[in-house]
Parts: C-alpha cells; structure tokens; sequence
C-alpha cells in the first residue's frame, strides 16, 4: 500500500479507552473479500471512515454525499487531500465497495456502502421510488477534540446551574460519551434545546440499542424490508 498522508504521527496512540465506546461494526467479508482488493491506503482510510460514519447516522436513510466527505477537515488531511480523496471514492466504487447512484447535478450524486441498505436505495433509484427526505442531517466530523458534558450543555441546552451540574454528572457517568453527542445532535437538528428530552433519546438506546440497531439485526438478510424503510422515509 502506498502511504498518501503523514496525519498525526507525532503523538503516538494512547491506547483505548477503560470507559465505553461506541462500536464500529465490519462484516466478515470485509475482511475476506475486500481488504485483500484494497490498494492504497488512502482507499483503506476512506471505507473505514465511511463504515465509521454511516453508524453514527440518524435513521434508515444513510447515504453520503461527496461535498459532506471533503468538509471534514480531518477525512481530507489523513487521505492526503481532496484530489486523492476523491480518486479514493472512485476506486471503492470501481473495486464494489461502495454504490453510486449520479443526479444531475454532481453535487447531489449519492453513495452508498455496498451492504443490505446500500443495494436496497439503489434498487429504489432504479425503479423510481426514492424520495429525497428533506430533513437536514447535522455535520459529523472525526475530531479527537471532543467537547465535555458541560460545554455541550452550554452551546446547545443553556447555562448550568447547580442542580443540572449534578444531573449532568451522572449522565456522564451513565452513558457513552458518543452517544451523549449524538443525542445532543439529534435534538437541536428537531429543534428541541431541552436536557430531559435528550435523556429520553438516551435511556431508550441504553433499554432498545442505540439509532436502528434492533432493526439491523433483525433486518440485516432481508434487504427488501430495508427497501420499504426507505419508502417510509424512516
């Protein structure tokens, strides 16, 4: 593999965390079946950043668009630049990585991970039942600058007082740092800046799994189901 960005070398990995993490789940055939057709490394970064990202989305709609990739500053510099971020995109999509359905407009074209999901909008382009969803989806970048509980409550909730210091402090406590930021995502993308209703996004992940987990494990043989779910915008 050729090497195509020189990202963060000069501090050495720490090691993973003893506190939960959320997990970034690969098939087995990813590593049977694509990592030995992997040819650089810029390609290898890009699907796992992809994998990596596509988890982290709200809904059953998960797609990425190109203008979405090159603005995260972090995705750009570890593949060595735009220009082979986006050769990068191509090989994946010419190796069955990755699908491509092209719009008009190179700027609205869609991608998509190869898997159930993936196939499953392809196959509603063909046959003329995608609609677009209109819901704006909230930038998510790899940072490793990550805010604390208490600057996310300030920039997205409000000021701390005393009493929601101490809440805060527990649900720091309770829950996985990632999933405190998506919930914070989540609610200012609907428009609701209160703490209680992003609790409520957290104990139903801690209770039911976090996003659509259920349903990719009970979904994840049948990409027709997968297909309706498009359909119902879900």
């Amino acid at each position: 593999m050729n090497n195509t960005a020189n990202f963060n070398n000069s501090h050495p990995f720490e090691g993973f965390p003893d506190t939960a993490e959320d997990l970034v789940r690969l098939p087995e055939s990813f590593f049977t079946q694509l990592l030995p057709n992997i040819e650089t490394l810029a390609q290898l970064k890009l699907v796992l950043y992809m994998f990596w990202h596509a988890e982290h989305q709200e809904g059953g709609i998960r797609y990425f668009l190109l203008a979405g990739l090159t603005s995260d500053p972090a995705l750009v510099e570890m593949t060595g630049g735009e220009k082979l971020l986006n050769q990068a995109l191509c090989d994946l999509i010419r190796l069955g990585a990755v699908l491509e359905v092209k719009q008009p407009s190179p700027d609205q074209t869609y991608y998509f991970i190869n898997g159930p999901k993936g196939r499953a909008a392809l196959k509603a382009f063909q046959h003329g039942e995608w609609h677009e969803t209109r819901q704006e989806k909230p930038p998510l970048h790899l940072t490793t600058n990550r805010p604390n509980i208490y600057q996310l409550y300030e920039e997205n909730v409000g000021a701390i007082t005393p009493i929601i210091a101490e809440i805060l402090k527990a649900d720091e406590a309770t829950y996985p740092k990632p999933w405190i930021e998506e919930a914070v995502r989540i609610a200012i993308t609907r428009n609701v800046r209160n703490w209680k209703y992003i609790q409520a996004i957290l104990k139903r992940w801690q209770t039911e799994g976090r996003g659509d987990e259920q349903n990719r494990r009970d979904n994840s043989q049948d990409p027709d189901s997968y297909r309706k779910s498009w359909l119902r915008h879900e």
